[in-house]
Parts: structure tokens; sequence; C-alpha cells
């Protein structure tokens, strides 16, 4: 399955402030760029099932299954359904760095649709790389937002 494992470090944030961003589901619609809707369908203790769709090439949708360590500020996800996606996994990690705070960031995607191979290359392209440089300065300016 195709995958990307990306770090980088936020100034002038904390840990705790992009944890919380990234686990407000809802309001992804209005800072990441490629989500048009998100949906919180369960929570169950520390874990929350979420249907995500998002443009990319074409609109896709999945759901997640996504458990939360509020204390290490880490997420972990496995995939339960989608439409094009058919399978993904990965998390988000944030840390103290000198100045502000460190992303970790990994994630696979497969997508399995009757599509051309190069429409489904350009789909998991557009999900695990050309939209993470994006997607942490996006969420740098959503926790400076919320201040």
């Amino acid at each position: 399955m195709p995958g990307v494992t990306r770090e980088t470090v936020v100034p002038g944030v904390t840990p705790q402030e992009l944890f919380d961003v990234v686990t407000d589901y809802p309001s992804y619609p209005r800072f990441f760029k490629d989500f048009t809707r998100v949906r919180v369908l369960s929570t169950e203790g520390d874990v929350q099932t979420v249907e995500f769709t998002a443009k990319v090439v074409k609109e896709v949708s999945y759901t997640l299954r996504i458990a939360h360590d509020a204390e290490a500020l880490k997420t972990r996800w496995t995939f339960v359904r989608g439409t094009l996606i058919t399978e993904s996994k990965g998390g988000w990690s944030f840390s103290e760095a000198p100045g502000g705070a460190k992303i970790d960031y990994d994630a696979e995607i497969e997508v399995n649709a009757p599509l051309p191979g190069f429409i489904k290359k350009k789909i998991q392209d557009a999900i695990l790389n050309r939209s993470i440089a994006t997607m942490f300065d996006q969420l740098a300016a959503e926790v400076k937002r919320r201040r």
C-alpha cells in the first residue's frame, strides 16, 4: 500500500494546540481545503469513527476509526469503509521542539476503483503527497486563528 511519512516543526505553537485542532474533525472543511464534509459518526471512549469527504481529482469518501491518546498527543487510525479508497492507516504525533512543536505524520492509502491506473495514481498522490505541505500550513494557521 502506498504511504508517506513526514515531519515538520511549526514555530510558535504548542503540541497541545496542534492536537486540539487535528482532533476537531467537524471543523476540517473550514481549514483543510480538500475536505468538503466531515462527520463524527460515533464516539466510544477515546475512539471516534469519522466519515471524511474530500475533493481530490474526484470526490472520495471514507470512514476511519481513530484512536486518541490525549496524554501522549497522538492519534492512530484504521480504515472502516470508503468509496474509491479501500484501505488506509496512519496517524499524527505532536511533541515539543525548540521554539514550537514537532509534527510527525504517517499515512498509507489504497485506491481501488474502476478507474484508469493514472487516475488512481493521481488520487493517491493528491492525498499522500501534494496535500501534505499545505495541510501542515493550514493546520498551523488554524492554531493561530483560534488564539
